[in-house]
């Protein structure tokens, strides 16, 4: 039942969260932007939102708020959330938005956003080879 409860409490924050990052969108960054995309606004949201909640679940660690299962669960869930939302949807969405301007990929722009989007991947994946931590040597 606290589980539930502290769900309750950590989903009703995040829908706060997201449309005050709506609102702060709207009104602060792009109040004289005229070419409104509705999903760069709903990315935004979301990734404000997550953002604001790992903050929360920092806070209510330090005052002890929630059941301990319940704090590693939301951390966990919010963490593999915004980490899908940094490295996929905001990487692929750009690669999307640049390819679609071009006028001759207009016709198959998905399959060159993707192609952008893999190219993308192989160079988050290479970034890691010079880390001393994955060789096998340390």
């Amino acid at each position: 039942m606290s589980f539930l409860v502290d769900s309750v409490i950590m989903f009703t924050s995040q829908v706060l969260f997201f449309g005050f990052g709506w609102l702060f969108f709207m009104r602060q960054l792009f109040k004289d932007y005229e070419v409104r995309q509705y999903v760069v606004q709903v990315v935004f949201s979301v990734t404000f939102a997550f953002s604001c909640t790992m903050f929360e679940l920092i806070i209510f660690e330090i005052l002890g708020a929630l059941s301990s299962t319940s704090r590693y669960f939301h951390w966990k869930l919010n963490l593999y959330v915004i980490l899908l939302v940094l490295i996929f949807v905001v990487p692929f969405y750009i690669g999307y938005f640049v390819v679609s301007n071009i006028r001759l990929l207009q016709r198959q722009r998905l399959l060159f956003a993707c192609m952008v989007w893999f190219t993308f991947m192989y160079f988050f994946w290479k970034l890691g080879d010079p880390f001393p931590i994955l060789s096998p040597k340390h």
